[in-house]
């Protein structure tokens, strides 16, 4: 299926290609061709969209997580509450899903978790080496991706909600 917003994407390659114009170290999307963008954001929206989220979905039929209502958040550079509009999608979660795009694009077969391929381990003197030269494990989707996310993601309780262990 190709893209369709707000069905399987919850951006446009148009959307993309504009936030990744202004980007540095965007080149594996931007010198992608659009079939495989298409691929990178909708793969990316369902890795993003697959959290439990503050708010309720608008409608049962909807097909993403997004658009939500009752979505409420504090927000500490405003030093207040933020109310989510139901028809809007916040700009965190678009950003989410170019930066996941992008990560999916810069290492290839991220998903089936081939990234790191072991030619030989040894015991004696531990030591490690693979086909790539990289022995890090690459996340699916990174720490710096979700970190904007948190605030819409929901605790299951109320954040004004204090416990004390006796």
């Amino acid at each position: 299926m190709a893209l369709v917003l707000n069905t399987n994407s919850y951006v446009t390659t148009t959307e993309a290609d504009s936030y990744f114009s202004t980007r540095i170290d965007a080149d594996e999307y931007i010198s992608a061709v659009d079939t495989l963008k298409e691929q990178a954001l909708v793969t990316a929206t369902q890795l993003i969209d697959n959290r439990s989220w503050i708010g309720i979905a608008v409608s049962s039929s909807q097909s993403l997580a997004w658009p939500r209502k009752q979505a409420t958040y504090y927000d500490p550079r405003m030093g207040q509450d933020i109310t989510i509009a139901e028809n809007e999608l916040p700009s965190q979660v678009k950003i989410a899903v170019y930066e996941q795009a992008l990560h999916l694009l810069q290492n290839e077969d991220l998903i089936a978790q081939k990234t790191q391929t072991f030619e030989s381990i040894s015991v004696g003197s531990i030591s490690l080496s693979d086909s790539n030269g990289d022995v890090s494990r690459t996340s699916i989707t990174p720490s710096i991706i979700l970190k904007p996310l948190r605030p819409l993601i929901s605790r299951g309780m109320s954040s004004n909600t204090w416990w004390r262990a006796n």
